[in-house]
């Protein structure tokens, strides 16, 4: 294991911002690395050899996180191993270009910022014999498609120079990656998460160590601290002496932990105070390459798989390059594989690693698998790997997040194909590029055939898949099925339908990779379509522009999907993802699903009936806060920029809105007199208020909003004081103003103080842009401070008012009082008001906004990030950067290359077990028992920043009980296509007789078909079935829910799907 020192991490590092990056382009990122790394990587230098495969996903994904410049070595030229996963290179180029130049272009393309050089005039071996210092001007250097020789010899020149190492290759099924990052490499940031603060409810001494303090955080505030990380706390009541000191941390259980603190003479603690997670710098020591291959640190990718003898099986592979001129074993050769066989055995008896494996573990089938497929190449594993190494390189260049300790093994052998199977894949592979070869329609996949055998090959082509979404995900997969030859096969009607309805950005340009500046403004899944298509130009891709929703039912119908193989999520939202999943189990369809969240991801492999779905495992909905705590007791940051998003919409949207509407619409008092609205009353006093208050100057806009910073910052605080004094106690004796409630300070308006001009400025602009006023050319803040001074004799004094303020958490939003007569003397008055108006302001204009986080110009961002720091001041709550604000306010998602690329390559994986396996008809024949079907998938978590893998096979469905006989699963539906059943009657004495259950209430989604408690809907008995449903043109079927009566008990089966044509 490496060596590990701690110490805090410098605040500048943290608070650093940088001033010239491009956040049009690099938002997203941003938000993962932080712009203390952003700056060192646009500063760094990186060399890569060997531009296959993987080298190419690892160039492209470094290109699109911002480096300064990366070379590309390379002296191969283009050969048919390349194409099935080098997606910058095509079949007429093979034996003619240099792969390194053949892909400069392209690769330039993804970045205007980044320097893309080549360097093809000497090999690695030549260059470390007449040119070392060439590799000096490298931060750092990776290498793929290397000997070991020169893996030892360079790596022992970057230790010596300060310069990172890393080393990967993909070789078949078997993949792996080493990194030396060498001796004392700081980690300022190991895992990328907030630092969190944690209310206390409790300090004493413990019980084990009178040396040791137990802290014990608030019911429901689990700290989510590791062993080690440091503290600090401040706002403790009694025992102050530990204010402001900082510990290190030992966790006890979820709510607790202990620090190293004698507190035997310390005043006792009384109440409150805050825990704060600090930052620490981890300081790491590295192994050389030559030392790791004897005595490995190897992090668990799959723990179903042993990567020790991977590592055994790459050793093997380097000495027999070294024997045969640098040459892997030879495709499906039987002397090579006896030969290969013969020295990983003999490596074994020698004892060459510091632990020992049985040669009984390798079998021979399993060396057989590695040497016959060990050059080839899929995709799926040059994505999943290359997005993983530019992760580790990043790491390098800035020390954000905690690198690989040190080796990375994982292997897909399950997908070799059947050794039954070899003299026919001999003959493919040796016709491929003949009139012989009739199979295989893409040119793409002599290296994959390698790998995959001709049936599965051919059942790729043959696939139709629907893919929603074209962004992140969806680029990166587009790209995956062109170099998979996905859906090649004209003649079996293969087919790949995507559909988005988004549009290309700017900020999509950072890890999109398919689009390019020109782009922007187009449409995602037409753009993507286009591009992929050139890549592979068998592909068959139908782009759509739709949106997944009820709304589309009748393009997205049963019969569309009933046409599909699989269906392919590459969505960024929950709702979404939840529909996706339910028409994939209406109509029994696989469903891979895939996200990523910063350097985080999953893959969950969907199959109908045998596995959970979506929605069993889906996350958790948003912590809703309640309404008192955003209204009048904020805590963290997070309530306080919450609260003035809601402001925002409500001043800049929902207010001018509804002013318009008045405005413009003649009947509007009598139609807001008539409507469900609960909030008539406070509607028609807002829009008396801003018949009153409309601007027509600036001076009116500026007038208004140090008013409304009066109202807002002083005013209501104090009369939140007022009704809850300092020294109110509640009813159980304590104090009410205690831990996690923070008392408010009335802010008194400073002109000098620029975060008070920033609100006045903003909302001033804001409210001019609203209302078409003019806006001075000069907006200075001294220009401010001049408008200001001529509104001081309007600023109106407090007036305590009895005004109910809810401090019960559990308490929602008050529905408002009103009677009648309240709300005709408010519709006359604001009648005769719009009278007035009317007859001064012919041409007044209002347009509300829409809150666009993504434009630095509009002002929204300013706006917010000023009125959320204004109310944490109040609140004694720790102020932010516009940066922040605008992750919080906009719910920006972390996004980067990285992680797609990896998600990709995986999902990919799962793609083509599922595409190429006959499970639903060997489980529907009882050929294969369940276990046995899902033990060949995987689920995937991954954690980039940690790094971690967890990998899992997929859970079952969970049962759902009917009646105590009776169970089943959300997969299931009870089909009747029976001609006979043409009424109610029928349907229900079909159910009572097939299973003994009498029939409650039918329903087709919100529409009530049949209830027996009613008794006017007895006669639905007698009536046809069909003239009760709501039923589309050749509508194939409906689902119908049916509740049932077991003996006395309600009983709810799973859906009814009543075929309605024959």
């Amino acid at each position: 294991m490496m060596d590990i020192e701690i110490e805090e991490v410098e605040e500048n590092i943290l608070s650093f911002r940088d001033n010239n990056l491009d956040d049009s382009l690099y938002s997203r990122q941003r938000y993962v690395l932080g712009d203390f790394a952003m700056s060192k990587l646009s500063k760094g230098d990186i060399f890569i050899s060997g531009i296959g495969g993987l080298g190419v996903e690892i160039a492209k994904n470094l290109i699109l996180a911002g480096i300064k410049s990366i070379t590309l070595h390379d002296c191969k030229l283009v050969s048919k191993y390349d194409l099935s996963s080098q997606f910058y290179l095509s079949h007429n180029q093979i034996g003619k270009e240099n792969r390194a130049v053949a892909s400069h272009t392209n690769l330039q393309e993804l970045n205007p910022y980044v320097k893309v050089n080549t360097f093809t005039e000497s090999s690695l071996s030549e260059l470390i014999k007449t040119n070392k210092n060439y590799f000096l001007q490298f931060k750092c250097i990776i290498l793929t498609e290397s000997n070991l020789n020169d893996q030892i010899l360079i790596n022992e020149i970057c230790r010596e120079n300060n310069i990172y190492f890393l080393m990967a290759d993909c070789h078949g099924l078997i993949s792996w990656c080493f990194n030396d990052f060498g001796e004392s490499f700081k980690v300022f940031d190991k895992n990328g998460e907030e630092t969190k603060e944690i209310f206390i409810s409790n300090i004493s001494k413990s019980t084990e160590s009178p040396e040791k303090t137990v802290v014990t955080c608030m019911e429901g505030h689990h700290h989510g601290f590791e062993d080690n990380d440091m503290v600090e706390f401040k706002e403790i009541i009694g025992l102050d002496q530990i204010n402001n000191t900082k510990h290190k941390i030992q966790v006890v259980n979820s709510n607790s932990f202990s620090i190293n603190l004698n507190i035997s003479n310390y005043s006792p603690y009384q109440r409150g105070g805050i825990v704060a997670q600090i930052k620490t710098t981890n300081k790491l020591n590295f192994k050389s390459l030559k030392e790791s291959i004897v005595n490995p640190d190897i992090i668990d990718f799959d723990f179903l798989k042993d990567p020790k003898k991977l590592h055994i099986i790459r050793q093997s592979l380097e000495l027999f390059k070294e024997k045969h001129n640098g040459e892997l074993p030879k495709e499906y050769d039987q002397n090579d594989f006896e030969e290969f066989l013969e020295q990983t055995l003999e490596l074994l008896n020698n004892n060459y690693f510091n632990y020992s494996i049985s040669p009984m573990e390798f079998d021979k089938e399993y060396i057989k698998k590695i040497s016959y497929s060990c050059r080839g190449k899929i995709c799926s594993t040059t994505a999943a790997l290359g997005g993983f190494v530019a992760q580790e390189a990043l790491k390098s260049l800035t020390g954000k997040f905690t690198p690989l300790k040190q080796w990375l093994y994982f292997e897909n052998l399950d997908l070799f194909p059947s050794f039954n199977d070899e003299q026919l894949n001999k003959e493919l592979l040796s016709n491929f590029y003949t009139a012989a070869n009739s199979t295989l329609k893409s040119n793409r996949q002599y290296a994959q055939l390698i790998c995959l055998g001709e049936k599965i090959c051919k059942k790729l082509e043959s696939s139709k898949l629907f893919m929603v979404g074209s962004g992140a995900i969806g680029c990166e997969m587009l790209k995956n099925f062109a170099l998979l030859s996905v859906a090649c096969n004209k003649d079996s009607n293969a087919l790949i339908t995507v559909t988005d309805n988004d549009l290309i950005e700017k900020s999509n340009l950072n890890r999109q990779f398919l689009f390019r500046n020109k782009d922007i403004n187009q449409s995602k899944s037409l753009v993507a379509s286009r591009v992929t298509e050139h890549m592979n130009p068998s592909i068959q891709i139908k782009a759509h522009q739709d949106k997944i929703d009820p709304n589309t039912e009748h393009i997205y119908n049963s019969t569309f999907y009933e046409s599909l193989d699989c269906v392919v999520s590459a969505l960024d939202n929950v709702e979404a993802r939840l529909y996706l999943d339910k028409q994939c189990i209406t109509n029994k369809l696989a469903f891979l699903e895939s996200g990523t969240l910063g350097t985080k991801g999953h893959v969950q492999v969907i199959l109908p009936y045998l596995t959970e779905t979506y929605a069993s495992q889906k996350d958790p909905n948003e912590k809703q806060t309640p309404f008192c705590t955003l209204k009048s007791f904020p805590t963290n940051l997070d309530h306080c920029i919450q609260w003035s998003r809601d402001k925002f919409e409500k001043f800049f949207t929902i207010n001018p809105n509804e002013l318009e509407k008045f405005i413009k619409e003649e009947n509007y008092l009598e139609n807001l007199l008539n409507s469900d609205s609960s909030n008539k009353i406070s509607t028609s006093k807002s829009l008396f208020k801003m018949m009153n208050n409309l601007p027509y100057t600036f001076q009116d806009c500026i007038t208004y909003s140090r008013i409304k910073f009066e109202k807002l910052f002083n005013h209501s605080t104090q009369q939140l004081l007022k009704n809850y004094p300092l020294d109110l106690v509640t009813k159980e004796g304590v104090p009410f103003w205690s831990s996690p409630k923070r008392p408010p300070t009335p802010l008194k308006f400073d002109e000098n103080d620029s975060l008070h001009l920033s609100f006045i400025k903003n909302l001033s602009l804001l409210l001019a842009e609203i209302y078409n006023v003019s806006i001075p050319s000069d907006i200075s803040e001294e220009s401010i401070v001049k408008f200001i001074k001529n509104v001081t004799a309007s600023i109106p004094e407090f007036k305590s008012k009895s005004k109910v303020i809810i401090s019960d958490e559990k308490a929602a939003a008050p529905v408002e009082n009103f009677t009648l007569e309240q709300f005709k003397e408010l519709q006359i008055n604001l009648t005769n008001k719009l009278k007035e108006f009317k007859e001064k302001n012919s041409n007044f204009g209002i347009k509300p906004l829409q809150f666009e986080k993504d434009d630095d110009s509009n002002h929204h961002i300013n706006f917010i990030t000023s009125i959320s720091n204004l109310r944490a001041r109040i609140y004694q709550i720790t102020e932010c950067d516009r940066f922040k604000v605008k992750l919080i306010a906009g719910k920006i998602i972390p996004a980067i290359a990285t992680t797609t690329s990896v998600i990709s390559g995986f999902l990919s994986l799962e793609l083509i077990k599922t595409l190429s396996s006959d499970f639903k008809e060997k489980f529907a024949n009882k050929e294969l028992d369940q276990n046995a079907i899902l033990s060949q998938f995987r689920n995937y978590f991954v954690n980039l920043s940690i790094p971690s893998f967890q990998l899992s096979e997929p859970a079952p469905p969970p049962k759902i009980k009917i009646t105590n006989d009776t169970f089943t699963t959300l997969w299931e539906s009870w089909d009747i296509n029976n001609p006979d059943i043409l009424t109610i009657g029928d349907f229900n004495s079909y159910i009572e007789k097939k299973y003994n259950l009498k029939v409650s209430g039918i329903y087709q989604d919100v529409s009530i078909v049949y209830m027996s408690a009613l008794p006017s809907h007895r006669k639905r008995l007698t009536l046809p079935i069909k003239s009760l449903l709501n039923l589309e043109e050749n509508q194939k079927f409906v689902e119908l829910y049916v509740s049932y009566l077991d003996g006395e008990n309600e009983a709810k089966g799973p859906p009814v799907r009543l075929y309605v044509q024959y």
